[in-house]
């Protein structure tokens, strides 16, 4: 079972379902790639509950495809202030990370048009917001491909836990209550949305199962 270049984590193919084997250039086609034969850019969506590993992945895939990233986090805590999220309630929450997201994409759609790769660092737990994305991508010329961060949800609990009680400035604090509604509203990625999906697992906890 071969290490991909993606920092200690496996790719593996929703349609198949096996890890591939070696570094991440053992898939069908890198990203740069896919650009040199085609010209055609790509929008990465990065879809996973919080503590998943989402971040650490999109940094990596970052270099991996010379692409340029936006974490939503990050602009919702610079343009918001770092809140608990159960104190805004969900429909304001849900509001804020509406309207970063149209500033994202503003940015996004001028780097696809200039043959960019980007990734979007946002979590994506609805199959609508990654269906209306793949769309929008494709609208600019671009494909669409969402990376699943499929980590068990006993690690992301523990994960979670030790963030809360060091948290990095461009996080938020998640209780357990707030993480048991996200679970409820997660719908996991299919192939059928209109975009290749790639599923990720921790190399550790692929061995721990071994």
């Amino acid at each position: 079972m071969g290490r991909t270049g993606y920092r200690g984590l496996l790719l593996q193919p929703e349609d198949h379902g096996q890890v591939i084997a070696g570094c991440i250039k053992a898939n069908t086609m890198t990203s740069a790639t896919v650009k040199k034969h085609s010209g055609i850019p790509i929008v990465h969506l990065i879809s996973g509950l919080p503590c998943s590993g989402k971040t650490t992945y999109a940094t990596a895939l970052r270099a991996d495809v010379n692409g340029v990233l936006f974490s939503l986090d990050r602009w919702l805590i610079t343009s918001f202030g770092k809140y608990p999220i159960a104190s805004v309630g969900h429909e304001e929450h849900t509001r804020r990370v509406l309207a970063c997201r149209a500033l994202i994409w503003e940015s996004a759609v001028e780097l696809l048009r200039r043959s960019a790769d980007v990734i979007l660092d946002d979590g994506f737990f609805l199959r609508v917001n990654r269906v209306r994305h793949i769309g929008l991508a494709q609208a600019a010329g671009a494909r669409a491909k969402i990376h699943f961060i499929d980590t068990p949800i006993g690690v992301v609990r523990s994960r979670l836990e030790r963030r809360n009680a060091n948290l990095p400035p461009h996080n938020f604090h998640i209780d357990p209550e707030t993480l048991q509604g996200f679970l409820g509203l997660f719908e996991r990625p299919s192939p059928d949305e209109g975009g290749e999906v790639v599923i990720v697992r921790d190399v550790l906890q692929s061995r721990a199962r071994e």
